[in-house]
């Protein structure tokens, strides 16, 4: 589990940038919900383990590491406490924190608005510094304990995977969060 805490810095530094004056607390949680449940759910974590591993995600692994066969029960376990709904990157504690401080009426969410947020936080995770600082976070809460006498491999997994798929997400083509405000958030 990552360190709540850590993770809200993490992110809040991310979002400085995406800040919205349009968007409202209650439309950027209902966003931050839905990403969360989406990126956390049984075919959201399968769809971002086939996504890496076609993207190349084992390519610098050492052989020690068998990554083909560890990948995807490792990015399971990353990817559910990454996408936590209640401390997660899209969790609305972490996503809407610049928002949820100040009150706006709007009535449904402008599909800019939505794109804004959740692909903008997305495109923060290519950003060097915020990936060391969530390998910090991964480290500090006990993550690879988990993995018991594997504890050493999974940090060395950890240095190679979370740069390297968080830099895969961030390139990634926008469409996906048009479709997902579009069809998930029913944004105007």
């Amino acid at each position: 589990k990552i360190s709540p805490k850590m993770l809200k810095f993490v992110v809040t530094l991310a979002l400085a940038a995406v800040a919205s004056a349009e968007l409202s607390c209650e439309d950027c949680s209902a966003i931050g919900n839905a990403l969360s449940s989406e990126a956390s759910s049984e075919a959201g974590i399968k769809g971002q383990i086939d996504f890496l591993l076609a993207n190349g995600i084992c390519t610098e692994a050492p052989a020690e590491l068998q990554c083909e066969t560890n990948f995807p029960g490792f990015w399971s376990a990353i990817a559910t406490a990454l996408f936590d709904g209640e401390d997660g990157w899209y969790a609305p504690a972490n996503l809407c924190s610049d928002l949820c401080v100040k009150k706006t009426l709007m009535k449904t969410p402008s599909c800019d608005d939505c794109v804004e947020r959740a692909y903008g936080s997305t495109t923060f995770m290519g950003d060097e510094e915020i990936q060391v600082q969530l390998i910090s976070a991964f480290m500090e809460g006990g993550f690879c304990e988990q993995f018991g006498e594997d504890a050493a491999l999974c940090a060395t997994a950890l240095e190679l995977v979370i740069p390297a798929a968080l830099n895969m997400f961030a390139a990634y083509d926008s469409q996906w969060a048009v479709d997902f405000c579009t069809n998930q958030m029913q944004c105007m």
